[in-house]
């Protein structure tokens, strides 16, 4: 039987390698991950729009005007949470001015808004989004035609 007394193990050096290793990873992994979850999230605000801008539509075809509010679409309020609850929605702007959907003066467009909330306040690439009666899509005001492609995308 052969008996080796050469001690088995990893050295300080090689272990600290390692970790540096682990950690150079770790710093480019984890900002793409970050982004991706943000990414998947946006989706919550888009599918929240469309689904108030259709109630909108059936609004619309019942009364001649588009409601002003959530409450007046029959929600529980005017500002509703998306289902992950990463956004808030709310009726940004009905047109023309003082328009009712009760009154002489209907109101004839509107833009939605989703503004986020929680962890999504840190995505900066696709800060908020907007959709209109038109089906005009948005994010941020100031965003080119190509960043809201990408955004909606």
């Amino acid at each position: 039987m052969l008996n080796n007394n050469k001690e088995q193990g990893f050295t300080l050096m090689e272990i600290m390698i390692t970790v540096a290793i682990v950690a150079i990873l770790t710093a480019i992994a984890y900002p793409s991950y970050v982004k991706s979850v943000q990414k998947g999230k946006r989706s919550d605000a888009k599918v929240e729009l469309l689904r108030i801008a259709q109630m909108q539509e059936g609004f619309f075809a019942q009364n001649m005007s588009y409601a002003e509010s959530l409450t007046t679409l029959g929600l529980a309020t005017d500002t509703i949470n998306s289902e992950q609850n990463v956004y808030t929605i709310t009726v940004d702007s009905v047109l023309p001015a003082g328009c009712s959907s009760g009154s002489a003066t209907p109101c004839t467009s509107f833009v939605l808004k989703a503004t986020p909330k929680g962890s999504q306040l840190n995505d900066t690439e696709c800060p908020r989004f907007t959709l209109s009666s038109t089906g005009k899509k948005g994010t941020n005001g100031s965003q080119t035609a190509e960043q809201v492609r990408r955004c909606w995308k």
